[in-house]
Order: structure tokens, then sequence, then C-alpha cells
């Protein structure tokens, strides 16, 4: 039997943790082990847990970790404590009942593979990503893809990809760790370690896969600073390039492109790219919003 542990962080948000641990809690494969990782600076989540979760592990992380530490912490954890396969689950994030079994199943037949299932907004239940890909040349670091499943789709066990987003229901085995190591938190502590660990492992031949017979919900009520950025004045979109808890923040930007740019002596230039297309699409779209609410 596979040894599975679930690694989940909590940044002092509870409240999307409850609906997280609570939807794993119907689960139809309940055959893993959770470990959260809280990284915060209040008691809720341990208090909460305590009282409505008590099975779950909690392990105590410096709020200066981030996202990236965080999940290290996690998945350290888990491998000393013996898991076969690690689940990646940020706790805005909750899977149908069918999910985690349904990828289990699947590591029959791809068990050196990287599985994720589709994901779809919380809210709307509208697909949001399927099958990404990156164009760094260009200044892409992220290329949607198609955002509905075709019957070809539907009709297969996997779907091999190119890059998969964030730590969403992603099922990863031990052997990876043991073959491309952890996300990169000293580069990336944030955003876009993802993406790195994601293509590092291409890069090592190790198959990505999305399921599209399952899925994970993914709540946008607190995430980037940048979403929406249409609604925010100047200064606070300054802000977008600047702040760590913004996915479109030059540091991360910068260092993603530096690692994974085609032409590495040229990488500036993909940033460039990167910020030029975001600055006009701000522009655009602000223009826009103001006229819809005058």
């Amino acid at each position: 039997m596979k040894n599975l542990y679930i690694v989940i962080t909590d940044f002092n948000g509870y409240t999307q943790t409850l609906h997280c641990l609570e939807a794993l809690a119907v689960s139809q494969f309940q055959e893993f082990t959770i470990l959260l990782v809280d990284h915060g600076t209040t008691d809720t989540t341990k208090i909460g847990l305590a009282q409505d979760f008590p099975h779950v592990i909690r392990l105590e992380g410096s709020s200066e970790l981030w996202w990236t530490g965080a999940t290290n912490l996690g998945i350290r954890a888990a491998i000393e404590r013996g898991a076969d396969y690690v689940m990646l689950l940020n706790n805005d994030c909750y899977v149908t009942p069918n999910t985690v079994g349904h990828l289990v199943k699947l590591t029959e037949a791809h068990p050196d593979a990287i599985i994720a299932p589709v994901q779809r907004d919380w809210q709307s239940g509208q697909i949001t990503s399927i099958s990404p890909s990156t164009c760094f040349l260009l200044g892409f670091s992220t290329i949607a893809g198609p955002k509905k499943l075709s019957a070809k789709m539907i009709s297969r066990d996997v779907i091999p990809v190119k890059l998969i987003v964030g730590g969403r229901g992603v099922l990863i085995p031990n052997s990876v760790f043991n073959k491309i190591g952890f996300f990169d938190e000293k580069n990336l502590p944030h955003y876009g370690a993802d993406h790195d660990f994601y293509l590092r492992a291409l890069k090592k031949n190790i198959a990505l896969y999305v399921a599209p017979k399952v899925f994970v919900q993914i709540s946008n009520i607190h995430t980037s600073l940048a979403d929406n950025s249409e609604s925010l004045d100047i200064l606070k979109f300054t802000k977008t390039l600047r702040s760590v808890r913004s996915h479109r923040n030059l540091s991360d930007v910068n260092a993603l492109f530096k690692i994974h740019y085609p032409i590495s002596s040229l990488y500036s230039l993909g940033v460039t790219l990167y910020v030029i297309r975001y600055v006009f699409l701000y522009c655009l779209r602000r223009i826009f919003y103001k006229i819809k609410i005058s």
C-alpha cells in the first residue's frame, strides 16, 4: 500500500483551511495522512485544528517561510515519515470526493509521473486550467491553454502537459524529489517556484499529466495582490511589481526568467516584454473599468 501524505500550508487562513479539510473528510479514498504547515502569526489555525480536526498533524513554521519554504517543510516531514507520494494542496483548494482516490489509482500505470486534477473556480464552477504552457522567449511565463474539456480529453485517463500550475491537488512521487530536489525557496520564495519545479521535472524527463476526470475547486477570495488589477489605482498597481504577495513582483519574475529563458544571457529581454505587456493590459483594463463604474 502506498503511503500518501497530503501537505497543506496555512498563513492565518483557517476559514479556507476549514473548507479544504472538510472536502478531504468526505473523500471516497481515506488512506492518507494530512500534514498542515501553520506558518502564520496567530493561534487561530492551531486552536481550530485541535477542535475540529485533531487527527491532522500540525507543523509550526516561521512566518518568513512564504509558500515555498512552508511547502518544503511539509514535504521533508512527509518523506521523513515514509511518504511514497506527496499531494500538495493549498488551503484555498477543495478536492471533489473522487479526486484523491482516482489520482492514487492512476499512479499504478504512471508511478514516476506528476499528476494533477483539472482546476476549476469554486464560485463559478468554470474550468481555469487544463494544460497551460510557457513561452519565456516572448515574455510569457504562463499561457493558459484550453478551458474546456473536449470529448477527446475526457476519453483519456491522463493528458500530457508542459506545465502544472501551483500546489493544487498535484500528486508527486517521492522519486521526483530524489531526482530534482525540492522547490527553490532561496530564489523563488513565494511565486514562480511551482513553475520552476515542474519545468525542472520536464527537463529530467519526468512526465507531467492532468487527469481530466477529476477536479479541484479553487477559491479566489484571498489570492495574489495582482488579481483584478484594473480595480487598483496607480500607487497600488506599482505595489504589485514590488510585493512578495503579488505574482507579478519583479523579484520572482526576474529569478524565474533568469533560470528558464532559452537564451540565458538575454533573460532581461523576456522580463522587459513581460512587464510591458502587464502594464499595457493594466492601462487598457483600467480605462474600461473606470468607464464601467462612472
